[in-house]
């Protein structure tokens, strides 16, 4: 967990009007869940997350596609985040995420100075700048049939329908179990009187 919080919190290190923002809801346990990776932490007085034990009392859960909605420069679709937890934190904190973008030039430039950094991220924006706009428009388009056309990826709807009778079925088993333990144990009555 704490490569997690350390990669959020230098990520909140190039946005320091957002490290403000969280910075006003200082000892909350919160938690941000992306599957596989999760960052859970407590907000300290400079805005940062810290490592605690205890549940968090907001979880922010988002689906990869609202990681793909932000790549791609798009909102993404409310289908796509879930808030847990005392959901006034959640907003606030899905609202900050939201505004976090990742400077990779910083980054590259503490490492291989500015100039190569530059040359690195123009080269990436020309990789990635039609061509990979196109690809994470795919991408969305393939999710969204995936969604809608094929249903291949459940909607919330519908995992909701199957678990709440899943559930149903489960309660009618366990009471057919209580009524066999009672038929079985008025056979075994009857048998031992005769």
């Amino acid at each position: 967990m704490a490569i997690q919080i350390a990669a959020f919190n230098h990520l909140l290190n190039q946005h320091p009007a957002r490290r403000a923002e969280l910075a006003a809801h200082v000892g909350r346990r919160v938690a941000i869940v992306l599957p596989p990776l999760e960052v859970a932490g407590v907000i300290t007085d400079d805005g940062w997350l810290a490592a605690c034990a205890g549940e968090p009392e907001a979880r922010l859960r988002l689906r990869h596609g609202a990681l793909l909605s932000q790549l791609s420069g798009q909102p993404p679709q409310l289908a796509d985040i879930a808030l847990e937890g005392d959901t006034e934190l959640a907003t606030a904190l899905g609202r900050i995420v939201g505004q976090l973008h990742w400077h990779a030039g910083e980054d590259l430039s503490r490492v291989f100075g500015d100039v190569a950094a530059q040359r690195i991220e123009t080269l990436a924006r020309g990789l990635f700048g039609f061509k990979g706009q196109l690809a994470f428009r795919l991408a969305e388009n393939w999710v969204e049939h995936l969604r809608e056309e094929a249903p291949v990826l459940a909607s919330r709807h519908l995992v909701g329908r199957f678990v709440a009778e899943v559930d149903h079925l489960r309660d009618d088993a366990g009471r057919l179990d209580k009524r066999l333990a009672r038929l079985e144990a008025a056979l075994n009555k009857q048998n031992s009187q005769t």
